[in-house]
């Protein structure tokens, strides 16, 4: 519910800003989306602008990024599907399902045969042409234990149940499965189906040799790891080739060496989600006239998600107390100047599956909810301790978040400590149990949320157990096992209608905010357009 902001609120986060050195603009409203883009629209820019047709084809455009694009041959996925390298069978615009290698698909009445019809004027880089041998191939390479840091590869999370997969003629596959799938194509959007050349990987262990090679717009030429890519634009392109000939994409950890470079013209744009500040991005375009900002939604939210080993985060009435404590339109307009809008739905606004929850804040009925627990716990506070990665911390406002939330929780007589750790002691911790709660900022990569309800709250969940949620619910066991039986798409809805308002009411963790991408650009390039993942590079050019 909307309310003023308390005068508490403000000096506690006018001290946090300070004290983690980062200061906003003057508020403004939330700007709104932009229009969605079909993927015809980015994906296929077609021809190049007049004037600066001869500087789109000798300089190449330089964008920085906090991580590398390129993760390496040892990833599932190779780099990130913003490079614009690789394509996937289906691709989720939006929470809106549109064909893509595949032009097409239709299933029998029990959803147990699936067939999909392919493109038939795709290759690759290499020169090898996309069909139904080279898709059957990669399926196949997802057999073999393939890992990533973006999200799991392998046949059983893409083709659940799967019976049999064969060849149908050069440009239609089939696939029967030993229980009904009912949404193949949103589990097979984007990182559900990446292709690749069969030349690029080993068949035996699935892994990449070299560089990747995909069939879209644009293909690896270089790359140093932890330092650079190098893009080149795929003239071949079955849509029609990009605008610009090569793109460098910079790796740059450090949030304001990315921004210095910004500044200096060394890069003319940052990309990937947290690659800046919201408050950086808005003051920088307030303060500079040579550069631009866009915005758009993101599949990414900012959750606490907590240990429910811990003896009063086991007890719901505590989890409770801390989702009511959470002022949340507060830390959207005074932590993220305004450019956020609060969260109660595990899932995200980008999920064509989102239920459009609103919870509120009250602070007198957290206190007490949190000393009924604290009571008859015969304890007078509760010491919890709170990790965030490093990367996290630093790239999406965390550490401020966690700094507010530190005092206000401190209220309800919850002792919070704070640790910010790198992402390999972050993930030995929460692989140890050794924390109370997460801050954490994450997405779901493709559109069917069962496996993403399974992973993280039913109780032999491979995030659940393994990363210390330990969360049980039986409900959410009987509606996560139920969902993929039901193949009509209105009712199979209403049960993740039903699983993300259990999630509410138990409190199972605490969504704080959605989150958006922030692209900003020097004005010397133009069409600089945000998505779900990364930017369009196809549609970038030069300015005249």
């Amino acid at each position: 519910m909307k309310r003023t902001f308390s005068c508490m609120f403000l000096a506690v986060c006018a001290a946090v800003m300070l004290a983690a050195g980062c200061g906003h603009g003057n508020e403004a409203p939330r700007p709104s989306a932009p229009a969605q883009r079909t993927r015809e629209e980015t994906a296929r820019p077609g021809g190049r602008d007049k004037g600066v047709g001869d500087r789109n084809e000798t300089e190449e455009v330089v964008i920085a990024a906090y991580r590398d694009a390129v993760q390496g041959s040892g990833d599932a996925f190779y780099c990130w599907e913003g490079t614009y390298v690789w394509e996937a069978l289906t691709a989720n615009n939006g929470g809106v399902i549109e064909p893509w290698l595949a032009r097409s698909w239709e299933h029998d009445d029990q959803c147990k045969e699936w067939i999909f019809h392919l493109r038939q004027d795709v290759f690759f880089t290499d020169g090898v042409q996309f069909n139904a041998d080279v898709c059957l191939e990669n399926i196949e390479r997802w057999t073999h234990g393939l890992t990533s840091t973006y999200t799991s590869l392998s046949v059983e999370k893409s083709f659940p149940n799967l019976a049999d997969m064969e060849k149908v003629d050069d440009y239609t596959v089939r696939f029967t499965f030993k229980e009904p799938v009912t949404t193949l194509e949103y589990i097979l959007s984007d990182y559900g189906s990446p292709m690749f050349s069969p030349n690029c990987f080993d068949r035996e262990t699935g892994v990449i040799y070299d560089y990747a090679v995909g069939t879209g717009p644009y293909r690896i030429v270089d790359h140093v790891e932890s330092q650079y890519v190098v893009l080149e634009r795929n003239d071949g392109y079955y849509g029609g080739p990009g605008k610009v000939k090569r793109f460098r994409i910079l790796c740059i950890p450090d949030a304001q060496t990315r921004v210095s470079a910004l500044k200096a013209g060394e890069v003319m744009g940052l990309a990937d989600n947290g690659a800046i500040t919201m408050d950086a991005a808005k003051n920088l375009c307030a303060t500079d006239e040579n550069f631009a900002m866009d915005s758009t939604p993101s599949h990414m939210t900012e959750y606490i998600m907590f240990n429910c080993e811990n003896e009063f985060l086991a007890d719901r009435r505590m989890r409770e107390a801390l989702n009511l404590a959470t002022d949340r339109e507060s830390i959207c307009h005074v932590l993220y100047n305004g450019l956020l809008e609060p969260a109660y739905s595990f899932l995200s606004t980008q999920s064509v599956f989102h239920l459009d929850l609103k919870g509120g804040y009250d602070m007198e009925r957290a206190k007490a909810l949190a000393r009924e627990v604290l009571v008859e716990k015969q304890a007078d506070r509760a010491a919890m301790t709170m990790i965030i990665r490093s990367g996290t911390a630093s790239d999406y406002n965390c550490k401020a978040v966690a700094e507010y939330l530190k005092q206000v929780y401190g209220e309800l007589g919850v002792d919070l400590t704070i640790e910010i750790l790198d992402a390999s002691i972050y993930k030995e911790r929460q692989q140890e149990g050794s924390y109370d709660m997460t801050l954490t900022v994450f997405g779901i990569n493709n559109a069917d949320p069962t496996s993403t309800f399974k992973q993280y709250f039913a109780s032999e969940g491979n995030s659940n157990r393994p990363l210390n949620y330990n969360y049980y619910n039986e409900a959410i066991n009987e509606l996560v096992a139920k969902a993929p039986a039901i193949s009509d798409m209105e009712k199979r809805g209403k049960i993740y209608d039903e699983i993300q308002t259990v999630l509410f009411e138990d409190s199972a963790c605490l969504p704080i905010c959605y989150q958006i991408n922030v692209n900003i650009h020097n004005k010397a390039i133009k069409d600089y357009a945000g998505r779900t993942f990364g930017v369009g590079l196809p549609t970038i050019s030069w300015t005249e």
